[in-house]
């Protein structure tokens, strides 16, 4: 009789043993390691070097544009007569390099404002030299005589098939009207101011 209790005694020892053992390995298995961090997602940048050798070739955003223009001298007449040119220059601040290139290439534009004061006729388009974020580049832009006679016309940066970039706040630089002279000037063309036009320096 005392043999077998000594044995019921045993059991159970070693059941309650095998129960230890048992909840800790659960125990164990419950504490998951924790999960590795995740780098959050960066969005690619479009470097200088990017733009300079594969240009302009996805839409820009409002975010990465600040370019503030600044006319440099007056207009001045073509030496053939049939233009005027007016010399802008273009500091970016922005956070993309700019340049006519590219499948949305960046070009100097040039727009007709009507007696609204609203864009009636687009006129013309000038290159943009690769311009980088902190840089500045001067453009000129030509304007057809015979399209801004008593017209005005406003200045500034487009992206092809997206974007004229006072849409993105760019402030224009509006020339004229200009008209034609009369009295002892006449066969001229006169700025707003009524004085002719100089005539630009034959290169």
């Amino acid at each position: 009789m005392k043999k077998h209790l000594k044995l019921t005694a045993l059991a159970a020892a070693t059941v309650l043993a095998l129960g230890a053992c048992s909840s800790g390995q659960d125990n164990g298995s419950s504490q998951q390691a924790p999960a590795p961090a995740v780098a959050p997602a960066v969005s690619p940048v479009l470097s200088a070097k990017t733009v300079a050798e594969a240009g302009l070739n996805q839409p820009l955003t409002p975010a990465q544009i600040n370019v503030v223009l600044t006319q440099e001298g007056n207009p001045v007449i073509t030496p053939d007569g049939k233009n005027i040119a007016v010399t802008v220059g273009l500091s970016n601040h922005g956070q993309v390099a700019l340049i006519s290139k590219g499948k949305y290439p960046v070009h100097f534009g040039a727009q007709r404002l009507g007696a609204n004061g609203k864009a009636d006729m687009d006129l013309s388009r000038a290159m943009i030299p690769l311009i980088d974020p902190g840089s500045s580049a001067q453009v000129t832009i030509m304007l057809p005589v015979d399209k801004m006679l008593n017209h005005s016309a406003e200045l500034l940066p487009v992206q092809e098939q997206v974007a004229w970039f006072d849409a993105w706040g760019t402030k224009p630089v509006v020339v004229g009207p200009f008209s034609e002279c009369t009295g002892s000037m006449a066969g001229k063309i006169c700025g707003p101011d009524g004085k002719p036009l100089a005539t630009q320096p034959a290169k």
